[in-house]
């Protein structure tokens, strides 16, 4: 190719943002002029992508909501459809996210384009049978040893790549992380991880007492603390654990960040 190739990365929630950006930045080291657009969030853009369509509104949990947000993926994927076709992508890589990635996939193959696609679904586990639904994939990176030879076997191009968060810097020590999150050292502290996705969120970490349905989260220790782990995208929040009896609310830290040095700092997670 004698001109630099121009790239279209999509990736539909934060935790696939994560894993596209650091795609995005390796491609950026290997070809420092190839243009990237992308469908993402601000680690793509951080990592250098031009983000044509932000993630946040996207992102579900659940088959009632994804009818709800269906008519807004319909929308993008005709204006990713319109770019495909008016051959502006040299490459199309897709990052997990399948609902949305294989009708992307298909597209692309339509156009002519090449699809990557990173991060397999994991139809080893629920549908073994809708392998055939990546048919229009070049190639397929898969993160886990056995998916490269379930694939390989019923006729879809795999490659292992490794594990993405095997290339994470390795989490501090749990004094360290303690101190920067500003935690005492002595008193015990639970972790609290409701997931990448805005709205499973809001139903893991309702206050308690907004909604019948809400959980209540108790606190068997009265010195605990507790650091719930957020990724970049909501907006700050701030919750407390119930405590059983009259003990006051145990509070929450809603700490913003990647979870593993979080996680260093627990003495139990959650």
């Amino acid at each position: 190719m004698s001109r630099a190739p121009r790239i279209y990365i999509s990736a539909g929630e934060p935790s696939g943002d994560a894993h596209a950006a650091a795609v995005v930045t390796a491609l950026k080291r290997r070809l420092p002029g190839a243009t990237v657009e992308a469908f993402g969030g601000p680690d793509l853009e951080a990592a250098g992508a031009a983000v044509l369509d932000r993630m946040e509104q996207f992102s579900v949990v659940g088959f009632v909501e994804a009818l709800w947000k269906l008519p807004a993926h319909l929308r993008l994927l005709r204006r990713v459809r319109l770019g495909f076709q008016a051959r502006r992508y040299d490459l199309v890589i897709l990052v997990d996210y399948p609902g949305y990635h294989l009708r992307v996939a298909a597209e692309a193959a339509a156009a002519g384009i090449p699809v990557l696609y990173y991060i397999a679904p994991q139809m080893w586990a629920w549908a073994p049978g809708r392998v055939r639904k990546l048919a229009a994939v070049r190639r397929l990176a898969v993160i886990l040893p056995f998916e490269e030879a379930f694939f390989r076997e019923r006729g879809v191009a795999a490659t292992f790549v490794g594990h993405p968060l095997k290339d994470r810097m390795p989490p501090p020590p749990r004094a360290d992380a303690r101190r920067r999150l500003g935690l005492d050292p002595a008193r015990p502290v639970l972790g609290l991880f409701p997931g990448s996705r805005d709205s499973g969120r809001r139903s893991a970490m309702r206050r308690p007492g907004s909604s019948p349905r809400a959980p209540t989260y108790r606190s068997s220790s009265p010195g605990r603390r507790a650091v719930a782990t957020l990724p970049p995208v909501p907006p700050a929040c701030t919750w407390r654990i119930r405590s059983p009896c009259s003990r006051p609310p145990t509070p929450v830290s809603a700490s913003r960040g990647r979870p593993p040095s979080r996680r260093r700092s627990l003495t139990c997670p959650w």
